[in-house]
């Protein structure tokens, strides 16, 4: 498509969104769109003395941009070259500037920060990102690594920041067992509504207490000390960290990892009974067999016909009632978390009152040692 009425087209403009910058042309192409821009006609002065330039002429350059409409966009501005007229000046020609990129740069400044913003935010990869932009994963990985260089030395980039959680995660799966691990550390802080916002602060290398230690020592005490909260999975090396360097901070352990415990534990308690009661672990027609799945699920998610099953079921194959009392402490461990925290403290001293009235397994009391 090409504008009329002008060399210029408003709507695109607008539809491009970036300041100083117009559409000339737009072509719809195999791999998606192409763009012609230029920026508007103003008077330039040369950078050594500044004096007024003289055009002389202009050169392509490709960039890429965000996608648009489901499809990659390709901008090919005609950027103007300037020549000074000052013939004692040492600057003969030069390029004009504009936010739109940087030196060399194969993908737009807004671009780029596109990329980095859904790698930080978003569950999503780099290969997913290019894809998306219809370039190369290198070309991809290059701008976010240098922008996110950029960013880590940011004084700035920590500000507000109240609540932190860390995790390891396998960064590589070639080598030796847990070289490839590191740690990431995350910002959990709330905003004005109460709503988390999650986005990865760093990646340390290595899975330990020291490796997150460190991180926070390197921080040093005007960050540490605004920490109220610090989340954690039940690893006793991250929560030394916490404890040598977030004295003040509540320690809270991870939702996921402490529910997927819990849902562990239950179902080893319902096997361990099937086991007793009939003498082989799992048959077709076997009451605790038959409800594995239902037992995982929240007692709020349950309906009425799932909810009388269940009872049947249990009714049926949980003589001694343990199986039962095993989903009673899941659901109250899953509450914990969805209570509101005045409440979830009496969650918890009701639960603690509960787990240590009856043991059900040693797996129990080894993350219900962390939880206290």
């Amino acid at each position: 498509m090409s504008c009329t009425g002008g060399r210029w087209c408003t709507r695109a403009d607008v539809l491009l969104g970036v300041e100083g910058v117009h559409v000339s042309s737009v072509t719809a192409t195999v791999t998606g769109l192409v763009l012609g821009v230029e920026t508007g006609e103003e008077l330039a002065g040369c950078p050594d003395c500044g004096v007024v330039a003289v055009g002389h002429g202009r050169r392509q350059v490709r960039l890429q941009d965000i996608p648009c409409f489901g499809r990659p966009v390709r901008l090919q501005w005609a950027k103007r070259v300037w020549r000074c007229p000052d013939p004692d000046c040492p600057r003969t020609s030069f390029s004009e500037e504009h936010p739109l990129d940087g030196p060399r740069a194969k993908l737009t400044a807004r671009a780029v920060a596109w990329a980095t913003d859904a790698l930080q935010a978003f569950d999503t990869s780099v290969s997913a990102l290019a894809h998306q932009l219809g370039v190369s994963w290198h070309t991809v990985w290059d701008a976010i690594k240098a922008e996110a260089t950029r960013s880590i030395r940011s004084s700035d980039r920590l500000a507000g920041v109240d609540a932190l959680g860390v995790d390891e995660h396998v960064w590589s799966h070639t080598g030796p067992p847990g070289s490839g691990m590191v740690t990431g550390i995350v910002d959990h802080t709330r905003d004005d509504h109460g709503v988390v916002h999650a986005r990865l602060l760093d990646l340390v290398p290595g899975r330990s207490g020291k490796a997150y230690a460190d991180w926070l020592k390197e921080r040093g005490p005007g960050f540490t000390a605004g920490i109220k909260t610090a989340a954690l999975d039940p690893f006793r090396g991250y929560a030394n960290a916490i404890r040598d360097e977030l004295p003040e901070a509540i320690t809270v352990l991870d939702a996921f990892h402490v529910v997927k415990l819990g849902s562990a534990m239950v179902d080893e308690v319902r096997r361990r009974v099937q086991q007793d009661t009939l003498g082989h672990r799992r048959r077709k027609g076997d009451p605790l067999y038959g409800i594995r799945r239902t037992l995982q699920i929240g007692a709020e998610h349950l309906t009425d016909k799932q909810s009388a099953r269940l009872d049947a079921k249990l009714n049926a194959g949980d003589p001694d009632d343990e199986v039962t009392l095993a989903w009673q402490c899941y659901q109250k461990l899953r509450n914990i978390y969805h209570a509101r925290p005045e409440r979830g403290r009496a969650e918890k001293g009701q639960f603690s009152f509960q787990m240590s009235v009856f043991a059900l397994n040693v797996s129990v009391y080894g993350f219900w040692e962390i939880l206290s």
